[in-house]
């Protein structure tokens, strides 16, 4: 006889997100991507509005060998997956494994994998590793040029020079540095600092690229990260940049 199907909801709550191996093109801010995975479930997130996180996510109706399930991430209430090299993973312990990139235009792609632990009434159920594809309709904002990576007005198309941005806690501040190759990626970039998905304030990277923010109590014990949107500069476009997440 085989098995009741049961129903197994898995709560976004914080974990370890990180950036994943790079991919070609930066993601479409503020678009929404939905899609199909490989064994019939639903896809869909949202990126946030400078670029360089995913805010949301939500897969529904994913079979498994023993049950079906269900997970979600909502924007406010799921601390979100930082976007780095254009792309971007989660971990809920072993009960998820979600990571993605975007190769294309308006275009994603990934795997995820589900796993529930056996108890005294139910048996261990799995999904093992299943391929998704998703994509978006939205226009990219202005300035971000074709497919949702760093440009500048219609016509014109610039090379995107990588950026890269770190983010580290001592006892009276977070301190951090944005990377490039290219000064003018480095020096003056903004540098917003993120609790969750809420925006808690900005500054400017010095020349060097180094940058801080003191650790206040509405950040302290919470998760944080910084990003920096993505501008033009003389020797290109300067690509936009996220932390992983680390407590304030």
């Amino acid at each position: 006889m085989r098995p009741r199907r049961a129903i197994v909801i898995l709560a976004a709550v914080l974990a370890c997100a990180s950036a994943a191996a790079p991919a070609g093109a930066a993601p479409i801010a503020g678009a929404t991507y939905t899609g199909t995975a490989a064994d019939g479930a639903q896809v869909s997130f949202t990126i946030s509005p400078d670029g360089t996180l995913v805010t949301s996510y939500q897969l529904v109706g994913v079979p498994g060998n023993t049950c079906s399930f269900f997970a979600n991430g909502d924007a406010g209430a799921w601390p979100g997956a930082p976007i780095e090299d254009n792309a971007f993973t989660y971990h809920l312990r072993t009960a998820i494994a979600l990571q993605g990139s975007f190769a294309g235009t308006r275009s994603a792609s990934g795997t995820f994998d589900f796993h529930q632990d056996a108890t005294s009434q139910t048996p261990a159920c799995d999904t093992g590793l299943v391929r998704w594809t998703a994509s978006t309709t939205a226009n990219p904002v202005p300035g971000q040029g074709g497919g949702g990576g760093p440009g500048s007005g219609p016509g014109r198309r610039h090379h995107s020079i990588a950026t890269r941005i770190s983010l580290r806690r001592s006892p009276r501040k977070l301190g951090g540095r944005v990377t490039s190759p290219t000064g003018g990626c480095r020096a003056g970039r903004t540098v917003i600092l993120w609790r969750g998905s809420r925006r808690i304030g900005s500054t400017r990277s010095k020349a060097g690229g180094s940058f801080s923010f003191a650790r206040s109590p509405q950040i302290r014990g919470r998760p944080v990260r910084v990003s920096t949107p993505a501008r033009t500069a003389r020797a290109g476009a300067c690509a936009a940049a996220s932390s992983t997440f680390i407590k304030g």
